[in-house]
């Protein structure tokens, strides 16, 4: 068997089967330079930057953030997150390195308590007021004590 090698920053090499263990571990999706969608994957807002990462984890939850970061400090390899991919340095991309990419994880929290609103990654003002809106509804249902029936439905 013939071990495969990937080519990273600065000469670097990393082992196929690690990076292969590495994809397996991520419920997104890892995106490399000959894989379809690479291209547009690692566009960032500014179009004068044009960087090349070796690899790039596209994240769904806090379990693919925690084995990226892991991943790259293991094998030694340069960071960039990006999260909405508007940071007009370009600091979201990296050459050569892995690019740990939040853009897709969105979310949203109200704080009952507090009454704020905490929200993963840039959303929409459609789905903020979606979600407040259903907070302010779910808020009165419980204030008026409606009928188990109506609040059933929510």
């Amino acid at each position: 068997m013939v071990d495969q090698q990937v080519t990273i920053t600065k000469g670097s090499v990393l082992d196929e089967a690690a990076v292969q263990k590495f994809k397996a571990s991520l419920r997104g999706e890892l995106i490399r330079p000959d894989d379809g969608g690479y291209d547009d994957a690692r566009k960032v807002w500014n179009g004068m930057m044009d960087k090349r990462p070796a690899m790039i984890a596209r994240c769904s939850g806090a379990v693919d953030i925690i084995n990226s970061v892991n991943f790259a400090r293991d094998n030694k390899l340069l960071v960039a997150v990006r999260g909405g991919g508007h940071n007009v340095a370009g600091n979201a991309v990296c050459d050569g390195g892995i690019v740990i990419d939040l853009s897709r994880m969105k979310g949203i929290r109200i704080d009952p308590e507090s009454d704020k609103l905490h929200a993963l990654n840039p959303v929409s003002p459609g789905l903020s007021s979606t979600a407040r809106h259903r907070h302010s509804v779910l808020h009165y249902l419980e204030a008026y004590s409606l009928p188990p029936v109506l609040q059933a439905s929510q």
